[in-house]
C-alpha cells in the first residue's frame, strides 16, 4: 500500500481484484465517500491506471483548495473556478495543460454530486488568459496553454540510441514505439495475442479500450521473434513483455521498470532527449513526411480526433519552404505579390 499525503488529505493505493486503485482519504484515514464513489466511474469507464492515479491527485489537488477555501463540493460555483485557477498559479505554478485537466476534472465531479456543472458566465470580467475551447461548454473556463514544438529525434541519435539497448526485448519495444507509434502503456498492455499467426499484423489497445489494428513492420515482427525465441521466459502470463531477471523474473513489466530502462540507457548512450514519447512523435514527423494523410495518421496513432494529431506533427522548416514559394508562385500568376510591387508609384 502507497500513501501520499498533502495536509489533511491523501491518495492511498490499494488493490481490488487484482487492479490498482487510488482513492481519496481524509485526516482520519478514512476513504472520502464523495471523493470515492466518482474515481469508481473512473474504473468503470476503462481509464488506464496512469490515467485513474493523474484524475486522483487531480482530486486531490481540488481538495486542498477547497480546504483551504472552506468551501464543500457542492458549493463550487463559476467564480470559484477562477479562484481555483488562482490557487495553482502560486509559486511554484502548475502547467497550463495540468490547470486546464484540473478544472474539467472538478468541473465533473461537481456534476456528478449536483447534477449540474458549475460555468463562468460573465467571464468577459476575468484576465483575458482565460479562454474557452470551441468545443466546450459555454462558461466551461480554460486558460491559454502554449503552444509546444516538440522536435524528434534525429535519425543518428534514433539509431545511436538503439544500438545501446542489449536485449531483443528492449529493442522490440522501442521499435514498437517508433516504427509503429506505439505510446508506452500500449507497449506495456500488449499480450501474446495481439500478433497474428503470420506476424504482418498487430492489434493494440489504447486510450478508452479503443482498439485499433496496424501493419507490423517486418523489423518489428523480426526482432519480436528474436525475443520470444531466445529472451522471453517460460510463464504462464500473456503479457508480450516480462521482467528478464531478478526475483520479478518471469512477470510484467511494469511502467517503473520501463522508465528504468529508458534512463540507463539515456546515460549509457548519451542521448538525453530520448523517451517513449520522442520516438512516437518520430513515428508521426516520419509519416508526415512520407505524405501520409493526416486522417490516416490519425489512425494509426489512435487518436480520436486529427486535431491531436496535429500537435505531433511539425513540418520542417525545408518542406515548410517549399510549399511557400509554390504559393508564391500561385498569387504572382494571379497578379498578387510580385515584384512591380517594389515600385514607388505604387
Amino acid at each position: 500500500m502507497a500513501r501520499h499525503t498533502h495536509n489533511a488529505f491523501s491518495v492511498r493505493q490499494r488493490q481490488r481484484q487484482g487492479q490498482a486503485v487510488w482513492e481519496l482519504v481524509g485526516a482520519d484515514g478514512q476513504p472520502v465517500e464523495q471523493a470515492e464513489r466518482f474515481i469508481h466511474t473512473l474504473v468503470l469507464r476503462g481509464l488506464s491506471p496512469r490515467t485513474r492515479r493523474t484524475y486522483a491527485y487531480d482530486l486531490l489537488e481540488a481538495y486542498r483548495w477547497m480546504a483551504e477555501a472552506e468551501r464543500q463540493p457542492e458549493q463550487v460555483t463559476g467564480e470559484d473556478l477562477v479562484a481555483f485557477i488562482d490557487y495553482q498559479q502560486r509559486p511554484p505554478p502548475a502547467s497550463a495543460s495540468t490547470i486546464n485537466r484540473r478544472l474539467r476534472l472538478l468541473q465533473r465531479f461537481v456534476q456528478f454530486l449536483t447534477g449540474t456543472a458549475p460555468v463562468v458566465a460573465a467571464w468577459r470580467q476575468y484576465n483575458h488568459a482565460l479562454s474557452f475551447h470551441s468545443r466546450s461548454r459555454r462558461g466551461s473556463v480554460r486558460i491559454k496553454e502554449p503552444h509546444r514544438v516538440i522536435h524528434p529525434l534525429k535519425d543518428a541519435q534514433v539509431l545511436k540510441f538503439y544500438t545501446s539497448l542489449k536485449t531483443w526485448r528492449d529493442r522490440s519495444m522501442m521499435l514498437l514505439m517508433w516504427a509503429e507509434g506505439l505510446r508506452a502503456a500500449e507497449v506495456l498492455n500488449l499480450t501474446v495475442n495481439d500478433i497474428d499467426d503470420a506476424g504482418h499484423g498487430l492489434r493494440i489497445l489504447g486510450k478508452g479500450n479503443k482498439q485499433r489494428v496496424m501493419p507490423l513492420a517486418e523489423v518489428a515482427a523480426n526482432t519480436l521473434r528474436l525475443y520470444a525465441r531466445l529472451e522471453r521466459p517460460i510463464t504462464a502470463s500473456q503479457a508480450m513483455f516480462l521482467v528478464l531477471k531478478g526475483p520479478r523474473r518471469g512477470q510484467p513489466l511494469s511502467e517503473a521498470g520501463l522508465r528504468r530502462i529508458f534512463r540507463y540507457h539515456r546515460a549509457k548512450s548519451g542521448i538525453t532527449q530520448a523517451n517513449p514519447h520522442r520516438f512516437r512523435h518520430g513515428f508521426g514527423a516520419a509519416m508526415t513526411r512520407c505524405r501520409v494523410p493526416l486522417l490516416v495518421l490519425a489512425r494509426m496513432m489512435g487518436h480520436s480526433s486529427p486535431h491531436t494529431t496535429m500537435r505531433y506533427v511539425e513540418i520542417e522548416d525545408p518542406e515548410l519552404r517549399a510549399h511557400y514559394l509554390q504559393a508564391l508562385d500561385v498569387l504572382k500568376t494571379q497578379g498578387l505579390l510580385h515584384e512591380g510591387l517594389l515600385r514607388a508609384d505604387h
